[in-house]
């Protein structure tokens, strides 16, 4: 009873939120249903209870990393982070592999991604330097970009671009909020951009066809540029209000690729139109509103900066996810956080959401 009471007492004031979490979590399962139901048939009965398990595991740890105390990740800012490189290379050694990518390991049947911990990592050790106010290159500029640096480079051997591009715009975000000179990440970035060719050169060769489809898509209609052009024939044909749910012509004729994964987006849009995606967008503006009212107000610098952290992952999944459905931004492979069928993702959204909580609990 006396749980029940806390419980209850952390989260007074956070109802929109866990109101907004179930909205999401409702329309993934939805989503995620229609998505594998094609011609009347519905195909993947152990793809929609593997997510619904996630969920109930996700909001487990939700509710567990909303009791514990924000502060100790301080101190176990670069045990967290070790762990995450040795997760990482195992997988680069022993790692599930997938359509050409080496990015999991499996256990018992599910299968977990240590890249979608690097976030959180990297969030945690960001914020613990950024607290420590070090105006130094050394302290303040090098080391936390350098541990960032270390950490995209494994995941891009995987490889996995948009996690890795996801790390350096986090890190720029936040040490944009520091006390760090700025110039040293406006040279950065300027560097960055001035070998950005030579990057280029060096990716794979999918990569550089996702690059080149954005451009163009219909310079490989069949090809790189097929799942771009489908996706935007399905989200404009959503108009106004949708097919409705279940009559969506390019889902349920089995045109668009990755629509239960990465482009569940244009699920949404072509079923429930353009009311549905202003519904949705709406949802995820009211959490990242509750957040950054947080940041506003919070005293200790390690949670303002895990708080700065937290909301930039959240709305650059949602930014570049929606921009790379719409053609408006290259394909990356990132998913639509709270909805893309995927657990890792989903459970690390929830232990961050869970430490916010907790954050807003001993901030009061």
């Amino acid at each position: 009873m006396r749980i029940l009471k806390t419980f209850q007492l952390k989260f007074s004031g956070f109802k929109t939120i866990a109101i907004c979490l179930i909205l999401l979590n409702s329309l993934s399962l939805a989503s995620i249903f229609s998505s594998l139901h094609q011609a009347g048939k519905f195909t993947g009965e152990d793809i929609l209870l593997k997510q619904m398990i996630w969920i109930a595991f996700s909001w487990f740890m939700l509710i567990i990393f909303s009791f514990i105390n924000f502060r100790v990740y301080f101190n176990s800012a670069y045990m967290i982070y070790a762990i995450n490189i040795i997760l990482l290379v195992i997988v680069l050694f022993f790692g599930k592999k997938v359509m050409g990518a080496q990015r999991w390991i499996s256990i018992f049947g599910f299968t977990f991604q240590p890249s979608e911990l690097s976030k959180a990592a990297i969030i945690i050790i960001l914020a613990r330097y950024f607290s420590l106010n070090s105006k130094s290159f050394i302290k303040g500029f090098l080391i936390p970009f350098s541990l960032v640096v270390l950490n995209a480079l494994v995941i891009i051997k995987q490889p996995d671009l948009g996690t890795a591009l996801i790390l350096f715009f986090v890190f720029f975000i936040m040490g944009f909020f520091s006390k760090v000179n700025k110039l040293y990440f406006i040279l950065t970035l300027s560097l960055g951009l001035l070998t950005s060719p030579f990057i280029i050169n060096s990716l794979k060769y999918y990569q550089k066809q996702r690059l080149m489809v954005f451009i163009n898509p219909n310079a490989d209609p069949l090809g790189a540029g097929y799942t771009i052009i489908q996706s935007k024939i399905a989200i404009g044909s959503g108009g106004v209000i949708g097919h409705g749910y279940l009559a969506g012509t390019q889902n349920q004729f089995n045109f668009l690729p990755e629509r239960h994964t990465d482009f569940i987006f244009t699920i949404i849009a072509e079923e429930w139109g353009f009311l549905g995606v202003i519904l949705l967008l709406m949802i995820y503006w009211f959490i990242l509103k509750k957040i950054i009212q947080q940041l506003l107000n919070c005293r200790d610098l390690f949670a303002f900066y895990l708080i700065v952290g937290i909301s930039v992952l959240y709305f650059l999944h949602v930014f570049i996810n929606i921009g790379m459905t719409l053609g408006i931004l290259p394909v990356v492979g990132l998913p639509l956080i709270f909805l893309s069928y995927g657990g890792t993702n989903l459970l690390i959204n929830y232990i961050l959401m869970g430490i916010f909580l907790n954050i807003c609990q001993n901030q009061r």
